[in-house]
């Protein structure tokens, strides 16, 4: 009945040229290459274990060749260790009466404690007065300040003398002045 009416009748063609091209002989390019993510391997390690190895018995021992020792080489000499000197005892300075002056012979005497790297104490004393107990305190002061300067001018550092007026004291010589090292 299709064939009676021609004009009812639809017909859809459609052309494959790739197809078409394969028919003629012509091998058609494959698909573009796809860009595929690329994944992570996973690292596999295989842990080999061993088996224990028997061990062959203990080989005779090698008995070493008697050698001769080679002869010693010359002595050294021994360097001795220098002898640190104990320090200086305390040394006592008798001033004259109501003065400040250094009594005579006082660099002398405070020459072994020039050379010293500890603290040195400045302990001066001075004769006090009932009516005015400051006189005793600025008299041993000056006295410990005299000191101070002759062992600054011998090398002793500054920093390291630490001078003490004491006054007057009871039962104690007045007019003495003692420089030691201090502990």
């Amino acid at each position: 009945m299709l064939c009676l009416v021609p004009g009812l009748v639809h017909a859809q063609v459609v052309v494959n040229p790739a197809a078409l091209q394969q028919l003629a002989g012509i091998i058609p390019a494959g698909p573009a290459p796809i860009a595929v993510p690329a994944v992570p391997r996973h690292r596999i390690v295989y842990h080999v274990r061993r088996k224990p190895v028997a061990k062959s018995p203990p080989a005779a021992p090698v008995i070493p060749a008697i050698v001769k020792p080679a002869p010693l080489p010359p002595a050294t000499p021994v360097i001795a260790k220098p002898v640190i000197a104990p320090p200086p005892g305390p040394v006592t300075l008798h001033f004259a009466v109501g003065s400040a002056d250094l009594p005579p012979g006082a660099a002398a005497v405070l020459k072994p404690l020039c050379g010293s790297k500890t603290f040195i104490a400045i302990n001066a004393t001075a004769p006090g007065s009932a009516n005015d107990p400051s006189i005793a305190m600025r008299l041993s002061l000056s006295r410990a300040l005299a000191v101070r300067d002759a062992l600054t001018a011998c090398g002793v550092k500054g920093t390291s003398i630490l001078p003490r007026a004491l006054g007057d004291i009871p039962g104690k010589d007045d007019d003495t002045t003692v420089v030691s090292e201090a502990r």
